[in-house]
């Protein structure tokens, strides 16, 4: 699918705008924002599972494995979930820093307590006090929206893979 010059990397920015000006997300207030994230989950969730999958295909051979963790309680009165790959050299091997297991490669919809809105990020949960937080708004409204959020999706899987690369070695990736 081509996408739209605008529709991802500045109609976004302009919908998170406006969402802050409005204290609206995409036209829902109040409570009515957790449904309104839930449902933009669920239109996201084909579209990062196939990115996830060609991620998989192309750059694990296709021995990786692809799941979902829907919306829930983040522990802090806010909601996450997430889209996860894994695959059999990841799970044998160990973070060269501290010696820990490695996550999977994640791609999260956080919507933190007091947040306008939610973000896509990469990895789990994030601090909302932090001073800064690398995120893409999740502005979706429609399959549609979902559909163009596969560059990001991209973006952030491939990050996430490069970062578990950092954390072992070139041998994660089969």
């Amino acid at each position: 699918m081509k996408i739209k010059s605008e529709s991802v990397w500045v109609d976004g920015i302009r919908r998170h705008l406006k969402d802050l000006q409005e204290d609206m997300y995409e036209g829902a207030s109040g409570a009515e924002r957790k449904a309104r994230y839930v449902n933009a989950f669920e239109q996201l969730t084909p579209v990062a599972l196939d990115v996830l999958q060609e991620v998989n295909a192309s750059l694990l051979r296709g021995t990786g494995d692809v799941s979902v963790d829907s919306p829930r309680p983040d522990g802090h009165s806010g909601l996450i979930g997430s889209w996860q790959l894994t695959w059999p050299e990841l799970a044998e091997a160990s973070n060269r820093m501290d010696g820990k297991p490695l996550r999977p490669v994640m791609i999260s919809a956080i919507f933190p307590a007091g947040f306008t809105h939610p973000h896509l990020v990469a990895g789990g949960a994030v601090d909302p006090r932090a001073a800064s937080i690398v995120a893409w708004p999740m502005q979706i409204a429609s399959a549609d929206d979902a559909e163009q959020q596969r560059p990001i999706l991209w973006a952030i899987a491939t990050a996430e893979l490069h970062d578990r690369i950092y954390q072992s070695s070139w041998r994660v990736v089969p």
